[in-house]
């Protein structure tokens, strides 16, 4: 096991991996010596846009075709990073494979949270977000003692719509994020 260290990556709905966040993601925890696996399933989906709930489902068989050729045993440490209804696949699949994993929740929808649990995970959320209310996340969170970071004035794409140099500045508190939290 000598220190191989994993991190995969589970895009949101309209979120790939190559957008920003996970880009960057992918960029700080490969420069700290992670294997990466972006997971890319989003293009396969065929149901309704608007239902999370079913999107998510009908993502399950892309991604566990993917995840069961990984050995989870072979690594260290194994860091879930997630976008959106990513989120709840993320937690899903640490629980599918029972193993020990560390998250960042980006952008969490409802359904995650029952997977969010305390001193695993670090929650990053808009304050606009409208997935999921802003006060019943940092609710659940305080509850579950969970490291919680919200941003005022953005949704649930963490970007402002108004002012390219805010969405700049929350993206650089995440890569920041992001390289406290890999190893």
């Amino acid at each position: 096991m000598a220190d191989k260290k994993l991190m995969v990556e589970f895009p949101g709905r309209n979120y790939s991996t190559d957008k920003p966040l996970l880009y960057y993601a992918g960029k700080v925890f490969e420069s700290k010596g992670y294997e990466i696996i972006r997971l890319d399933y989003n293009y396969k989906l065929k149901g309704d846009k608007n239902d999370i709930d079913g999107l998510i489902e009908e993502s399950i068989p892309f991604i566990k075709k993917t995840l069961d050729k990984v050995d989870f045993s072979k690594y260290e440490d194994v860091v879930f990073i997630s976008k959106s209804m990513g989120t709840t696949l993320a937690g899903y699949f640490e629980e599918y494979y029972k193993i020990r994993v560390r998250h960042i929740y980006l952008t969490p929808v409802q359904s995650a949270l029952k997977y969010m649990k305390r001193g695993k995970c670090i929650v990053v959320a808009g304050k606009n977000d409208r997935f999921l209310d802003s006060r019943r996340l940092k609710i659940y969170c305080v509850e579950q003692d969970v490291a919680l970071k919200q941003f005022e004035d953005v949704g649930h794409s963490l970007e402002s719509e108004d002012d390219i140099n805010i969405s700049f500045a929350i993206l650089m508190v995440i890569v920041k994020l992001f390289k406290g939290f890999s190893n």
